[in-house]
């Protein structure tokens, strides 16, 4: 199983699908919004602690749609959009500018212990074997204070989804993804020491993890 996608993938994406006119990418749009949309409505309704950093992190945002929505949700917070690729932080600039856009690797995140209330990823970690895609968990939830929301969405195995990825095989376009089934993510997320862990399934096809970030363990 291949660790991580192959270089450059995210960039020559981002700069075709920011740009490009082709009927694919316009309905793909659509659907990243009403995904989005969706995401967001769910993170939005989770209780978050008081007081709070007031930030919200997306890691690896791509276009950070979510984000976007997210932030009208919630407009008294700082929206962070980091992502490895420059192709997409162009997009996020274009859309929200106001976001602070940083290139960031998720398994190294530039920004200290508990200074988010809010730390997600949309489509990051099933393109990575468990073990990266579990220490990019451990570094949302090291940036997030104590009761944040720490969350991700990967694609569900068992949905009419995963059969289409399957059918193109490699001619698939958004690279190798390894999906989650629900029981196996409710025990990934709690396994990163994260609490109060429920799954959500989004259209019948992509599967929300939310999670609380624990206290830092007292140092003895």
């Amino acid at each position: 199983m291949r660790n991580q996608p192959p270089p450059g993938l995210w960039d020559s994406f981002w700069a075709e699908h920011a740009s490009s006119e082709t009927l694919f990418h316009r309905l793909l749009w659509r659907i990243r919004f009403l995904f989005s949309q969706a995401y967001a409505r769910v993170l939005f309704h989770r209780p978050l602690p008081a007081p709070n950093q007031g930030r919200i992190l997306e890691v690896g945002c791509g276009s950070a749609r979510t984000l976007h929505y997210l932030g009208q949700r919630l407009p008294q917070h700082q929206c962070y959009a980091f992502d490895l690729s420059p192709d997409a932080l162009n997009v996020v600039r274009q859309i929200s500018p106001t976001f602070r856009s940083a290139i960031s690797d998720a398994g190294h995140i530039p920004l200290s212990n508990g200074s988010c209330t809010v730390a997600f990823s949309i489509g990051l970690i099933e393109h990575f074997d468990r073990a990266t895609a579990a220490q990019m968990v451990r570094e949302m939830a090291r940036v997030t204070e104590a009761g944040g929301v720490v969350a991700v969405m990967v694609p569900w195995r068992t949905s009419f989804y995963n059969l289409i990825r399957l059918a193109f095989g490699r001619r698939w376009p958004f690279g190798h993804e390894n999906p989650f089934r629900r029981g196996e993510l409710m025990r990934f997320m709690a396994e990163q020491n994260l609490q109060q862990v429920s799954v959500h399934v989004i259209f019948g096809s992509t599967l929300l993890a939310i999670g609380q970030a624990a206290p830092a363990p007292r140092p003895r």
